[in-house]
């Protein structure tokens, strides 16, 4: 847990006291208690943000200040020297697409004081989480549904109630709200278009910010690629699924995991037994006990997968990195340079390891190795002889991968997860 943040996020609230702006989606009780992963939304007139940039820049704690600017909102994104992270979210106007949902005006003359923060009454902090979840065709969080469950029953009974009288539509129970409703959704859309912010010029301005915005977050956003490698037994599948975590749950990443190849083109097996089965035999069948001994067929075999990643690339990019997500590869390209055996193959490495050049490389590549004995206390399936083998040329290629190429390539001596963790997140830091 980062100590910096949360003495950042006290000293910030202190120096926007005498600002306008309003903390979103408070339920907590005070500042202290807001979640380690969770950001920080203020609604703020657009010519503030910058005040809170410079405050952050100023920070000795805070090492790193980036941001993302868009026509109606800015985030930044601030390192603490300790390992901590903070999103905040500085937004001009709550706003889905062009459709103003609530306006300023509103908001701001519904303004509480809460613990010292400023913030909006419970009713407002109600219609923004409900029309802020189902704009965005999903339901109400569990974490507000039980916020607003533990208030006592008449507040929460007026606040239904409230809700009834101005949109039109009866919520008898919340878990009514815990998942999209098209109805609902409708109804806040045509309230949303009776609001001034909506009509005349504002509209246009509206739907000329978002083409705007979405043009440059076309240009700009871009996921990227991390793979991790290592032989059966390394700790990979446990570090390769925190990472995941971390990357969804502090960095607010949406991140997608794929086993060693893009799998634009099928399993070979697939064309014999079907796609079913040929996924069922594979999932089962312990690696390296392939029977190909053929040079020729191991030729034609790598020549099927490498097509694959060449094809493959344009399937990822667009399906994926355009979309920001951080790919994930659980083993990578390099098992064909250094482990041809676990994928059938009889070929030496240089093939392989020279058409490198021409698949797309991952931003991070991280080799996870162990000793011998610690490998073998977890999965029998390599001798000791083969295992030190693997690791040898694994970390040989990564240190030459390393000077030729302007990616990065970790090899991690993976015996305690929390240091192991503790370098990728600081590797990813640097990247994100």
């Amino acid at each position: 847990m980062s100590i910096q943040r949360k003495i950042f996020i006290q000293e910030l609230f202190q120096f926007l006291n005498d600002k306008d702006y309003l903390l979103l989606k408070f339920t907590e009780s005070n500042l202290d208690e807001i979640g380690e992963n969770s950001d920080l939304d203020i609604l703020l007139p657009q010519r503030n943000w910058e005040e809170i940039r410079f405050f952050a820049e100023c920070k000795s704690i805070v090492t790193k200040v980036s941001c993302q600017k868009q026509s109606t909102m800015c985030q930044l994104f601030l390192q603490f020297s300790d390992g901590g992270f903070l999103q905040i979210d500085c937004l001009f106007k709550l706003i889905r697409k062009s459709l103003v949902y609530l306006s300023n005006e509103y908001l701001f003359s519904n303004q509480i004081i809460k613990s010292g923060v400023k913030t909006y009454s419970t009713f407002c902090l109600f219609e923004h989480l409900i029309a802020f979840n189902q704009l965005n065709h999903s339901g109400l969080p569990k974490k507000y549904i039980q916020f607003f469950q533990n208030l006592p029953q008449q507040e929460l009974n007026e606040i239904l109630e409230k809700f009834h009288q101005k949109y039109n539509y009866k919520i008898i129970t919340l878990l009514q709200v815990s998942e999209f409703n098209s109805s609902l959704q409708i109804q806040l859309k045509k309230i949303a278009k009776s609001l001034i912010n909506n009509q005349g010029i504002s509209k246009i301005t509206n739907r000329y910010s978002h083409v705007l915005d979405s043009v440059v977050n076309l240009k700009r956003q871009r996921g990227f690629l991390i793979s991790f490698s290592g032989v059966d037994g390394a700790g990979k599948s446990t570090i390769l699924e925190a990472t995941r975590r971390l990357l969804s749950e502090k960095f607010r990443k949406k991140t997608v995991v794929i086993r060693h190849r893009p799998s634009v083109l099928p399993i070979l097996s697939s064309y014999k037994y079907g796609k079913t089965t040929a996924e069922k035999r594979a999932a089962t069948r312990l690696p390296r006990q392939g029977k190909n001994t053929s040079q020729f067929k191991s030729l034609l075999r790598f020549a099927y997968y490498y097509t694959d990643y060449l094809i493959g690339r344009s399937y990822i990019f667009c399906k994926y990195q355009l979309r920001n997500y951080i790919v994930l590869y659980d083993r990578y390209y390099f098992d064909f340079i250094v482990d041809g055996k676990r994928t059938n193959l009889e070929l030496d490495a240089f093939l392989p390891k020279q058409l490198y050049r021409f698949v797309q490389k991952p931003t991070l590549n991280f080799f996870l190795y162990a000793p011998a004995e610690t490998i073998l206390a977890r999965k029998k399936e390599l001798s000791s002889e083969a295992i030190n083998s693997l690791t040898i040329n694994y970390k040989n290629l990564f240190d030459e991968l390393e000077e030729e190429y302007p990616q990065h390539y970790h090899s991690i001596k993976n015996i305690h997860l929390n240091e192991t963790l503790d370098f990728i997140s600081k590797q990813i830091k640097e990247v994100i």
